[in-house]
């Protein structure tokens, strides 16, 4: 069976356990019905697993069926990049329109920071009349942005190119811990901040509205070999490209949290520490303890591995990315991840102001 019929299979087998029909599932996912329809007749893939990871659970998903969706999920949405399925592109809609690459782009594929290029930054001036395009876009664009990975291995000698990494690499979902919980820091009044949306659009929307990631931001990088012959994962590193003091901005807080698939590893980074480093720590799986396992691990074609990172700061502003190092037979190299081709940005959180959003007043109320 292809990868895809077998992801959409699985779907389609829960969507009609279930018993409900897909404009019922489609309200409660934030998705289109036409949309649904899609992803169970297998003529699309989500560019994120966390709406079909709540597709399963509506659908009464057992723990190891959603073990199996999130595996044939990897690999059926690393095909989709390989056969140049278009996908949405994130945008921000505060900003001049992108112009976009003439090649489709998937975000777990390597690509190059040219395949996407951006528009102008919003500005203050433009903010009041560009809410009303957040709250629309915030429902069409997917919940993961591009992570650009890039090959660093070395040309060979006589100047021929180098044969692409055999891996594919990046951010499969943002805050896995709590999925609907995350803070954000924002230069904006809550006055003028809009409600928050779905689960899985708080990152286009907070980029949109010009947000940093804040306090502790928990990153979930997924592997999949592109080989039969199993890649091994030697080291993951973090760099440090910029540290100061946080602005005095408050945070905003997206609400608390959701729900896992893959059995992943889990790893801290302080980037308040002299030298960053990626440290295996025990993790959770359900109410299972994930025991700390540290590099090196093996991937190969259909046989992911899924790395938690809890990545934090509560003293500084930091601009950080990725390193992968990787090695097969006698080849090796560094795959570098990051966001969009610009490095991730954390802030401290705290002694900042924190606001919830309180629905019944329709506003956001300060926490502390």
């Amino acid at each position: 069976m292809d990868t895809g019929d077998r992801f959409a299979g699985l779907l389609k087998g829960l969507k009609e356990r279930s018993g409900l029909s897909y404009g019922a599932l489609a309200k409660r996912l934030h998705v289109s019905t036409s949309t649904l329809h899609r992803y169970c007749n297998g003529d699309a893939v989500p560019t994120d697993f966390a709406p079909v990871e709540r597709l399963g659970r509506l659908c009464g998903a057992t723990r190891e069926e959603l073990v199996a969706l999130h595996r044939a999920w990897i690999v059926a949405d690393e095909n989709r990049g390989r056969s140049g399925e278009p996908v949405v592109e994130p945008v921000t809609p505060l900003a001049e329109p992108a112009v976009g690459s003439e090649e489709p782009v998937e975000p777990l594929v390597v690509v190059t920071p040219e395949a996407v290029e951006q528009g102008a930054a919003p500005t203050r001036g433009r903010f009041r009349s560009g809410l009303a395009a957040v709250a629309v876009v915030a429902l069409v664009v997917p919940g993961a942005y591009l992570v650009v990975a890039r090959d660093g291995e070395k040309e060979p000698r006589g100047g021929a190119v180098a044969a692409p990494a055999p891996l594919n690499a990046g951010v499969s979902s943002y805050n896995w811990a709590a999925p609907c919980g995350q803070y954000y820091v924002l230069d904006q009044k809550p006055e003028h901040v809009p409600p928050p949306p779905p689960p899985q659009d708080t990152r286009p929307w907070a980029r949109a509205l010009g947000g940093v990631d804040g306090g502790h931001m928990q990153l979930q990088v997924t592997v999949t070999g592109r080989t039969q012959e199993p890649v091994v994962l030697s080291r993951l590193g973090v760099r440090v490209v910029e540290r100061g003091r946080p602005p005095e901005r408050a945070a905003y807080s997206m609400g608390d949290g959701c729900g896992s698939g893959v059995t992943p590893q889990t790893f801290d980074v302080d980037l308040d520490a002299p030298r960053p480093y990626v440290k295996a720590v025990a993790g959770q799986d359900g109410d299972r303890v994930v025991p700390a396992k540290d590099f090196p691990y093996k991937v190969a074609t259909g046989d992911p591995q899924v790395l938690n990172l809890d990545v934090h700061t509560e003293e500084h502003a930091v601009a950080w990315y990725l390193e992968l190092e990787w090695s097969t037979g006698d080849r090796k190299g560094t795959v570098r991840i990051d966001d969009g081709g610009q490095p991730f940005r954390t802030q401290a959180v705290e002694g900042r102001t924190v606001y919830g959003y309180w629905p019944d007043k329709g506003e956001w109320v300060a926490q502390q």
